[in-house]
């Protein structure tokens, strides 16, 4: 029977009974005011005003039945309360609320004996409706105990609608301490003071772990649990040294370290958990100075958790000193801060900022000697490596303009990205004059053999039967193109990403052009003093004449902007898309970069990879375009930094046409710092007597207009070498999944905590696909921490780069000696992928001397 039950029952037994009286039971009070109540019946929780009172009793409530609450002692109970009751009249003419009798209450839920006690000193609790929900299947199973009790208690003392485990009852007491949480916290503790064997449980469930209680005496009740928790969590890992004058808080006992981790780990799994827990630390840790541990333990100590106070200063000596000497290291810090600090997306974006910068240092220090023999050298050797630099860059730029300026690194931040600057032109500049004079010094760029923009079409398309699209992404860079490759790779169509080489001057308003069917190219100056190209005698300076063209060599083939694909529903795109050959001009790298700063530089690759995914998606899946081909007019130059006109070389010579990367010129004579083409060697322009002229490296000219961070036309290798990306239709998925295996060998267990690497065996590709998997430790078939899902799917050629830390902490005491990890493919529960033998070493007590 619920109280409001029981209530009513009074009524219903005693006809002439008009008013019910409840004293002193806030438990019960808080209940009350929550129940709907029928017809006819009125609650009242009294709040001191007798008369008002006395008076609706007589005429508004005097024909509906009353429940009157008073928080105080009964004065039938307490007589000495009598004169000071005005309404003791209307009580003796009345009945008064009782529970039931404890020996019965436990007779009717046939409770163990040795919940006797604690059943008579909260009888009334138990008697509510609340509590009753919340043990009803204790009682019907018959699986009651005190412990499932006192938790059922303080579950719903923390509002909770089922009954929580130790963890989270502790987890959320501490997070009470909040500051925002002070009306909760008040609520919180009138109740437990209501319940003494309840206070009295959870105190001992704190001391066991922490060493310390609730001082429910002070102001900030969890003051000492938080120290306690913060210094633990961060230190457990290390032997305590002399300076540290911390040490009274430390915790020796194993058990006690693997419940407060498993505390932490509850904390960290979810976001908003993680914040009220840096939250909490924030307010009542803040004795416990981190920038004190670093200084006693160091910033390369193995610290357990990271808060962001720790954080931060262990990031700031590494941008100071190891990203760029020591990039390894660096790396493998900054992996390890990925996965222990606290869930903070500023910190975060620092972090994921410093390990794409350590990361380029890396391939920047192994690149070896860039003095190579022949020119085609140069090409293989940006396609296997050096495009990674400049792809590095890019990403570093695009994860820098995501941290805040308000962060306390940014200073560092700053420092790191201007020394990333300044490293990275040096870099491509020697790269490039070393290209430069290996293609001089072999006779021009006849020596570099590869397919020739000019011929892209006689050579790739021509002979091609069936319907075919192609995608021409303006400066679409090869190294945007690699990564676009492995999104690609997600899908089930295959790709692959073959090199070509653009015409000079890489520039779009010749080289596009080029990439159509035509019989001649020629040079044309135009009545502003600039050039142009003509196609077959005729300059394809609109979408309507471009598809005219294509239409002269595949009858039906037309030219379309993607921005008028991207607009159509999909019936008029499949109107369009049932040409035998379509040309799809996408312009959205080029068009936002000139000209631009940084963050929409990145951003316009970014925006391209993302709409050009999307499009051979549909292209194959919605339109049954089974042929697609991706190409650029030209690649660019991208540093992020100020070029002023001191370093700018200055055209001295009578130029047709200059740019920032070129000038036309009829003169053949040598110009120090500049490198001259003749124009129908490097473009399949039929002149003769003009010549093209690049600066040598990475050098700007000075030019009347044009942007200088984002440039291209001249002949460096990221300008010159552009991507020709094929890609077909696979109905089926065959690609096999990549590989998985375990690093490290002897795991084990230290403080409740297994942390380790798994090494994606294979990049994801076109034969290799991503593939998800679980990771748990196991106690014969049950898991014993968190199951955590990872998805394999990078698609980056170093083993390296393909790692993935794992960090699990166990989640239930466990005296098992030995464990097992188990690493499952989401697809198959039954057939784990690895089985490895794990040492529970959190059962060896902790061996620090603390003398």
């Amino acid at each position: 029977m619920t109280v409001t039950d029981k209530i009513y029952s009074y009524f219903d037994k005693n006809p002439d009974l008009r008013v019910l009286f409840i004293f002193n039971d806030e438990f019960l009070a808080m209940e009350l005011a929550e129940a709907t109540w029928k017809e006819g019946y009125r609650y009242v929780d009294f709040k001191g005003d007798w008369f008002t009172t006395k008076y609706n009793l007589d005429t508004t409530w005097a024909n509906e039945k009353v429940i009157l609450y008073f928080h105080q002692e009964s004065p039938l109970q307490r007589k000495s309360l009598q004169g000071q009751f005005p309404l003791l009249d209307v009580l003796t003419a009345n009945m008064e609320y009782h529970h039931q009798d404890y020996v019965a209450y436990m007779q009717q839920y046939s409770l163990p004996s040795n919940m006797a006690l604690f059943v008579e000193k909260n009888i009334k609790q138990l008697q509510s409706d609340r509590m009753l929900r919340l043990l009803q299947s204790y009682y019907t199973d018959r699986s009651i105990t005190l412990e499932i009790a006192v938790r059922a208690f303080l579950s719903s003392y923390l509002a909770q609608t089922r009954v929580l485990d130790w963890d989270n009852i502790i987890l959320r007491v501490l997070f009470l301490g909040r500051s925002s949480e002070r009306n909760k916290q008040t609520d919180f503790y009138v109740k437990l003071r209501s319940a003494a064997m309840v206070k009295d449980k959870l105190n001992e469930k704190l001391e066991s772990i922490f060493g310390c209680t609730i001082d429910d005496h002070a102001e900030t009740k969890v003051k000492r649990l938080v120290e306690t928790f913060k210094y633990n969590a961060i230190v457990q890992n290390l032997a305590p040294v002399p300076a540290d004058n911390y040490k009274g808080y430390r915790i020796t006992d194993s058990i006690a370290l693997q419940q407060m981790n498993r505390i932490l780990e509850l904390a960290m799994n979810h976001p908003k958990t993680a914040e009220a827990l840096t939250e909490v630390m924030d307010e009542w840790g803040t004795d416990i100075r981190d920038e004190d541990l670093i200084r006693w333990y160091g910033a390369d100590a193995n610290y357990y958790y990271i808060p962001e106070g720790l954080c931060l200063p262990i990031l700031r000596s590494l941008m100071e000193k190891a990203i760029m000497e020591a990039p390894k290291k660096a790396m493998a810090k900054l992996e390890e801060l990925k996965v222990k600090h606290s869930d903070n997306n500023e910190v975060g974006a620092v972090i994921d900022y410093d390990m794409l910068v350590a990361r380029y240092y890396e391939c920047a220090l192994s690149l070896g000697s860039i003095t190579l023999n022949q020119p085609d050298d140069y090409l293989h050797k940006y396609r296997d490596e050096y495009y990674l630099i400049d792809q590095l860059y890019r990403q570093s730029i695009e994860c820098f303009c995501k941290i805040s300026p308000t962060i306390a690194l940014y200073d560092a931040v700053q420092k790191v990205k201007h020394n990333l600057d300044m490293q990275y032109a040096k870099l491509c500049n020697r790269i490039n004059l070393e290209w430069m004079r290996c293609v001089k010094d072999a006779g021009g760029m006849n020596a570099v053999h590869g397919l020739r923009q000019q011929d892209f079409y006689d050579s790739l398309i021509k002979g091609i039967q069936k319907k075919v699209v192609v995608i021409v992404s303006d400066a679409l860079r090869y190294e945007v193109a690699q990564e676009l490759i492995g999104v690609l790779a997600a899908r089930k169509h295959i790709a692959r990403l073959n090199m070509g080489i653009a015409m000079l001057p890489s520039e779009t308003k010749f080289c596009k052009p080029a990439l159509l069917p035509h019989r001649s190219l020629r040079l044309y100056a135009e009545v502003d003093g600039t050039q142009n190209m003509g196609v077959d005698d005729r300059i394809l300076d609109t979408m309507d004449k471009r598809t005219e063209q294509v239409d002269a060599y595949r009858q039906g083939a037309v030219c379309v902007d993607y921005e008028t694909v991207g607009k159509y529903e999909q019936d008029k795109n499949r109107e369009i898309f049932k040409h035998p050959l379509v040309y799809v001009m996408h312009n959205t790298i080029d068009d936002k970069s000139h000209s631009a700063v940084a963050k929409d530089i990145v951003g316009s690759c970014r925006d391209a990879i993302n709409e050009l995914e999307t499009l051979v998606h549909k292209l194959h899946e919605s339109y049954n375009v089974t042929e697609v081909y991706i190409t650029s007019d030209h690649g660019f130059l991208f540093n992020d930094q100020v070029f002023e006109d001191k370093d700018k070389h200055k055209v001295t010579e009578d130029a047709l046409e200059k740019s920032t990367r070129y000038y036309l010129t009829q003169s053949e004579a040598a110009v120090p710092g500049i490198v001259k083409f003749p124009l129908s060697e490097v473009s399949g322009m039929e002149e003769d007597d003009i010549y093209v002229a690049v600066p040598e490296g990475t050098n700007r000219l000075q030019a009347p207009a044009g942007g200088y961070r984002f440039t291209h036309g001249g002949a460096s290798l990221q300008e010159l070498l552009i991507p020709i990306i094929i890609s077909r239709q696979e109905r089926v998925n065959t690609k096999t999944p990549v590989g998985v295996m375990v690093l490290d060998r002897n795991l084990s267990i230290q403080a409740s905590r297994l942390r380790f690497k798994l090494l994606q065996t294979d990049a994801v590709s076109m034969e290799m696909k991503a593939r998800t998997i679980k990771v748990a430790l196991y106690y014969n078939d049950m898991a014993v921490t968190p199951v955590k899902e990872y998805v394999l799917n990078s698609t980056d050629a170093l083993l390296d780069n393909r790692k993935v830390l794992v960090d699990l902490t166990l989640n239930q005491n466990i005296d098992a000696k030995v464990l097992q990890l188990r690493v499952y493919d989401v697809t198959d529960g039954l057939n784990p992928l690895i089985k490895e033998n794990v040492t529970n070493n959190t059962l060896i007590g902790n061996e620090f001397d603390f003398d």
